[in-house]
């Protein structure tokens, strides 16, 4: 294949089936007019869960489906003659037509040899890829050496599936000798009845908070289960969830602690992917919440959100740059802004005490001072800025870093580059412990959580 021109226009189109979901990616690149995006969009298979005995995925149901997507990004993606025979527009201009057709699919996907035989059958012009160990590895390796990161982590957080995968620079003598340590961790249930059975299980009642009936806790888990909401706002609904994933990711460090345990604590650079429909139902603080204490995490890492998958679409065309043959995309249109976690080491019973004193200052934003106390979880939100913001802090009463223990924090936010849109610092006294039961967790997570 030969390499794209940097300074020509392209349009590329990625579609993902992963998930019990089909999401759609229309990515277009202008780099010599400094105009890059990603459109998306998804569309929801769990209504076929029932319909497995019906052969859905047939030529038709592609047909529709393509045709359907120039109406939701108002594109002209396919060509129809008189016999109504399917082609995909050659690429031309912005809004008229695609360079390219990729369709990868997710080897535990349910319908997988449906959809993989359907899309061979219905056109020659679709790329096919797996999603598999071999795909998630080189993902990570290559985003590794393209952002100059030690440890790159990547949790994909589904309702039925809790997948970690992992891979780490390899170091001799304080040297990188080229080599990646890669490593998988996974829960999962097989069905909707096992996963509406789990909340049996007395771990379930011991991490919420919400004080709520037997029967009302089983309706309520069990429609979630069963409905699969993008968006969820009922907050006793949201403290299920919240308990649900906390126990998910406790029993994969359980199970896998060895694989986990060093991240954020290890390196100097780390870095943490996070995907999949719970964290988009739960938000970006509450999620961080049940990694860290599931995971039992601590030290210091970056946390992108994925909330559509593009990097699993398009991660390879970042990384390859301009070696790439689909389409040349920048960070800015793969990657999202970070959050910047801290989990500092604090002296054991010293509460509430300042335990970090930091200001916030950019050319079009005055000054702003900020302190975190000990014995909190504060999710801080950075102001929005055009220009750089710089961030400058000195940990206090005995706080410090891990791993390193620097007190100092120094940080510079750049807009479409380095972009950091959070701040995280759980100085909450270790070890953390739940319960016993949910008023007493309602008092500590009143206590704990301080989102501003």
């Amino acid at each position: 294949m030969s390499k794209l021109s940097i300074l020509e226009k392209n349009a590329y189109l990625n579609i993902l089936v992963k998930n019990n979901g089909i999401w759609v990616y229309l990515a277009y690149s202008d780099l010599n007019a400094g105009r890059e995006y990603v459109l998306s969009d998804y569309t929801d298979l769990n209504a076929l869960r029932f319909l497995l005995d019906d052969n859905v995925f047939t030529k038709e149901f592609w047909f529709d489906y393509f045709d359907n997507l120039e109406k939701v990004f108002n594109w002209d993606i396919v060509d129809k003659d008189k016999s109504s025979l399917f082609t995909f527009r050659r690429f031309v201009q912005e809004g008229d037509g695609i360079s390219g057709v990729r369709v990868q699919i997710d080897d535990n996907q349910e319908y997988f040899s449906k959809v993989f035989d359907s899309l061979r059958d219905f056109s020659p012009d679709v790329s096919l890829r797996v999603v598999d160990d071999k795909y998630m590895y080189s993902i990570l390796a290559g985003l590794c050496d393209r952002m100059d990161c030690d440890d790159m982590m990547y949790v994909d957080m589904d309702t039925y599936d809790f997948s970690i995968f992992r891979v780490t620079k390899v170091y001799e003598k304080g040297r990188t000798i080229g080599e990646k340590l890669y490593t998988k961790s996974k829960m999962s249930w097989k069905d909707d009845v096992s996963l509406i059975d789990s909340l049996k299980d007395q771990r379930f009642r011991a991490f919420l908070s919400a004080e709520i009936s037997e029967r009302n806790l089983a309706n309520m888990w069990g429609n979630f289960v069963l409905d699969k909401p993008l968006t969820v706002k009922d907050p006793q609904l949201l403290d299920i969830i919240r308990g649900y994933a906390t126990i998910q990711n406790f029993s994969i460090y359980r199970d896998n602690k060895k694989k986990i345990e060093s991240f954020g604590r290890e390196y100097t650079k780390s870095t943490m992917i996070v995907s999949g429909s719970i964290p988009r139902v739960l938000g970006k603080s509450k999620t961080l919440l049940t990694l860290i204490d599931g995971l039992e995490m601590g030290g210091n890492f970056d946390c992108l959100f994925d909330w559509d998958s593009r990097i699993i679409a398009f991660g390879k065309s970042f990384i390859d740059a301009t070696n790439s043959t689909d389409i040349i995309l920048t960070k800015q249109a793969v990657l999202p802004p970070m959050t910047k976690v801290f989990i500092p080491y604090v002296k054991t019973k010293q509460r509430d005490k300042i335990v970090l004193a930091g200001d916030i200052e950019s050319v079009s934003i005055p000054k702003n001072d900020f302190y975190i106390l000990s014995s909190q979880y504060t999710y801080k939100t950075l102001p929005k800025h055009k220009d750089k913001l710089v961030i400058n802090g000195l940990f206090k009463n005995g706080a410090k870093q891990q791993p390193l223990g620097e007190t100092e924090l120094n940080l510079i936010s750049i807009p479409g580059s380095n972009e950091i849109e959070a701040l995280l610092f759980d100085c909450r006294i270790r070890p953390i412990i739940y319960g016993p039961d949910a008023y007493a967790n309602k008092l500590k997570l009143q206590a704990w959580i301080n989102d501003n």
